[in-house]
């Protein structure tokens, strides 16, 4: 009799744990997992997004709308890539702001008051930035990041495949001018002796 007791107790637990162990293993293999970090799960709130990478390691896109990410993101990567510019070009050309390397030219430019011009032109953009960033969340129809800003007509007559193409080109050379920006002011930073000054000698 005891035996019995202790094969039915033995089967009874058996039993108990089998359904959630089907669970379980269901539950993993339909869990997607992200392309760029194999380790977690894909963000379900990034599908269907113009260069989704699966990329979401601190899982911002579960509690902030994917459209004022995205908002961001644009803004960001164009500011970059004019910054990437002009921190080259300025590297390189007759400079303004005499002979200060790209550091250095903040305080400068702070001095001879451009940095006042800058900052009153930027918080214009912004002010019309918001309003476009409110039609967006409200859902009347714009897309995040799209200003109608297209004066040679590089979107003119494109299908909507090489446009989504255009876009993704735009959202990848933003996010690489975001690294190398970042990369170009560490260094001027770090080690200004080695980053080229704004020298007015040729």
């Amino acid at each position: 009799m005891f035996k019995f007791v202790i094969s039915m107790l033995v089967l009874a637990c058996a039993m108990a744990f089998a359904p959630s162990a089907r669970k379980a293993s269901s539950s993993m293999a339909l869990a997607a997992k992200s392309k760029s970090v194999p380790f977690l799960d894909a963000p379900k709130n990034l599908e269907g997004l113009v260069g989704n990478k699966d990329f979401d390691p601190l899982g911002f896109s579960d509690f902030l709308d994917p459209k004022w990410l995205r908002e961001a993101e644009l803004k960001h990567g164009r500011i970059c890539m004019l910054a990437t510019l002009g921190v080259i070009v300025a590297s390189t050309v007759h400079p303004v702001l005499g002979d200060v390397n790209v550091v250095a030219a903040h305080d400068a430019a702070v001095k001879s008051g451009a940095m006042a011009q800058i900052l009153t032109t930027v918080a214009a953009l912004e002010f019309v930035g918001v309003i476009a960033l409110r039609e967006t969340m409200q859902g009347k129809g714009r897309k995040a990041g799209d200003f109608s800003f297209d004066p040679l007509g590089f979107s003119k007559g494109k299908t909507a495949a090489q446009l989504a193409d255009m876009e993704l080109k735009e959202l990848e050379n933003g996010r690489l001018a975001m690294v190398a920006f970042s990369g170009l002011i560490t260094q001027a930073a770090l080690f200004p002796e080695k980053v080229p000054a704004l020298s007015t000698q040729a």
